[in-house]
């Protein structure tokens, strides 16, 4: 097993990546199971000056896609861009899994685009793992689909099934729709189509969820469509920031109550997770956020690991197969 990190993607790259790269070395990671993409010069001095002489593989380039580049036309102009060798590591065989702290849409449409989708799936998800009343809990889409059809929506409901049951170690997850009530006549045509799918599958599906209801421990996975997930997600980190900036003006200490209210809104702090699971692509893909440290570079190496380990995408293809015969729809 291998995992190939773009130590070019991030507000703090590459010093932050690298430092990431050295804590898992130090832990219990080998250089076998590393394969480093960006300036080979550059990582070789870091770790020379952190004494660590056997380091893992790098395939050199010193191009990346920024932060506020548009995802495809850079992905079509810098074809060597970091996030394109590292998924072109993925789609080659070299590597098992990615880890990226850059942007979050080139890292999404090159892994879609080279990767390609597990058989079944039209569109990829992202998951995030957020803190509820009663422990973790899985929301998807968070982003990569703002405009999903309903059929998009009930994978997403079978990926994050398949997910819950590895990393959360749930035997039968249970799975709400995001909606603005409870009842199954609410929502867009789109919700109620995919409300239909989902309670006529053998998930343990409980219906709507509102926005309200999903820190208190009601589901496992929340399914959403892009917006809204995204929405939900920013909201909850940006309300978080906003009650911390505030203690700081009355005189009490930032990062202590940064961490409180962290963990009271149930926001996971993206050091202890590592970053959002992009699900449906040929590979385990972890995307971190672009303030990533070196801790959360560590955790994301470790939830790689444990992905690739537990062979969720291959359980997320069993489950696929498994509902192959729900109504098809436009496969686009």
């Amino acid at each position: 097993m291998r995992i190939a990190v773009d130590i070019l993607g991030g507000d703090h790259a590459p010093q932050e990546i690298l430092k990431g790269v050295a804590l898992a070395l130090q832990k219990d990671f080998s250089v076998a199971e590393l394969l480093l993409v960006g300036p080979k010069e550059v990582a070789e001095k870091f770790f020379a000056t952190e004494g660590i002489h056997t380091i893992p593989e790098i395939i050199h380039t010193d191009v990346f896609i920024g932060g506020e580049e548009k995802p495809v036309e850079g992905l079509r102009s810098k074809p060597t861009a970091s996030i394109s060798l590292a998924v072109g590591a993925v789609r080659e065989g070299h590597a098992e899994g990615l880890v990226a702290m850059g942007n979050t849409g080139a890292t999404v449409a090159a892994a879609t685009m080279g990767m390609g989708m597990l058989e079944g799936i039209r569109r990829p998800g992202i998951a995030v793992q957020l803190r509820g009343d009663k422990g973790s809990f899985l929301l998807l889409d968070a982003g990569a689909n703002p405009a999903p059809k309903a059929k998009h929506l009930f994978h997403y409901g079978l990926m994050g099934e398949a997910f819950a049951r590895d990393i959360f170690n749930i035997p039968k997850p249970r799975l709400a729709l995001l909606n603005i009530g409870g009842e199954a006549s609410k929502g867009s045509p789109l919700l109620k189509e995919a409300h239909g799918l989902l309670a006529n599958s053998d998930c343990e599906f409980i219906g709507n969820i509102e926005g309200n209801e999903i820190f208190f421990g009601k589901a496992d996975v929340v399914v959403a469509d892009g917006f809204a997930g995204n929405m939900v997600l920013k909201v909850v980190e940006g309300f978080a920031e906003f009650l911390s900036h505030r203690a700081q003006k009355l005189g009490e200490s930032n990062q202590e109550i940064s961490n409180s209210l962290t963990k009271i809104l149930g926001a996971s702090e993206f050091s202890d997770v590592g970053g959002a699971i992009l699900l449906g692509v040929k590979g385990t893909v972890i995307i971190g956020h672009g303030r990533s440290r070196a801790n959360a570079v560590l955790s994301a190496l470790q939830g790689a690991r444990e992905e690739i380990r537990k062979d969720v995408n291959q359980h997320i293809q069993e489950n696929i197969s498994a509902h192959s015969k729900e109504p098809s729809v436009d496969p686009s």
